[in-house]
């Protein structure tokens, strides 16, 4: 029995099927309600029931974080089964608590569910080495940070149309501060060193190959002394 965030569960083993066990689940939901009568407060202890069944591998009945547990909750064994029967057929239809936890949840902890270029682009090539349940779980992790659009993208296998947003929407912006030193005068004309400048980085980008982006140069001249 396991009490988490107000709900108590009890389960036990029902029956074997195909190499799974299905495991019979009853969760008691339990709460405090306040009530007020005549001007006086009151305290009433209230519970809900609920009775269902999730299934697992053989062997791992007492660990409830692999259990795979369909939802909405399965009531039947007729209806537990069926869904053994299709995980049989497809293994990306259901999905362990544990699993979850190790690439959804832990990963998007781990990053505060922040991406950027090179952590969306790792997660593109992953995409497209996994096999269908990895993707799916590749798929959820950027769901659960609200990347739902990239998400969508890799669902639909749009690997091209989805480097090319990332490339448009997560570009790197760095900041550089130049500072000069002159002997006997100041840089009289400030706006023809802006121009020489920029003329420099145009040239770098063009020497590397880089693709630009909405990059700016603004040259504030303080001096210092």
């Amino acid at each position: 029995m396991s009490k988490t965030d107000g709900i108590t569960r009890s389960r036990w083993k029902k029956e074997s099927y195909k190499g799974f066990s299905i495991i019979g689940v009853c969760a008691v939901q339990h709460w405090y309600n306040n009530y007020e009568k005549r001007y006086e407060m009151s305290r009433q202890y209230e519970t809900k029931r609920e009775t269902y069944y999730e299934f697992c591998k053989e062997g791992d009945e007492n660990k409830p974080s692999k259990a795979y547990t369909p939802y909405p909750y399965v009531k039947t064994i007729e209806d537990i089964q069926k869904c053994i029967d299709n995980f049989i057929k497809d293994d990306s239809i259901y999905f362990t608590d544990a699993e979850r936890e190790k690439y959804v949840y832990k990963p998007n902890s781990k990053c505060h569910w922040a991406y950027g270029y090179d952590s969306l682009m790792k997660l593109l090539k992953e995409h497209k080495k996994a096999d269908k349940r990895m993707r799916i779980l590749i798929e959820d992790r950027l769901d659960d940070a609200n990347f739902h659009y990239e998400s969508g993208l890799l669902s639909e296998q749009k690997y091209d149309e989805l480097e090319e947003f990332i490339a448009d929407n997560f570009q790197f912006r760095e900041k550089f501060e130049i500072i000069t030193s002159t002997k006997r005068g100041r840089i009289k004309d400030p706006e023809r060193l802006e121009a020489h400048i920029k003329s420099a980085i145009e040239e770098y980008f063009k020497e590397h190959k880089m693709d630009v982006g909405d990059t700016s140069v603004s040259v504030n001249f303080i001096k210092e002394w």
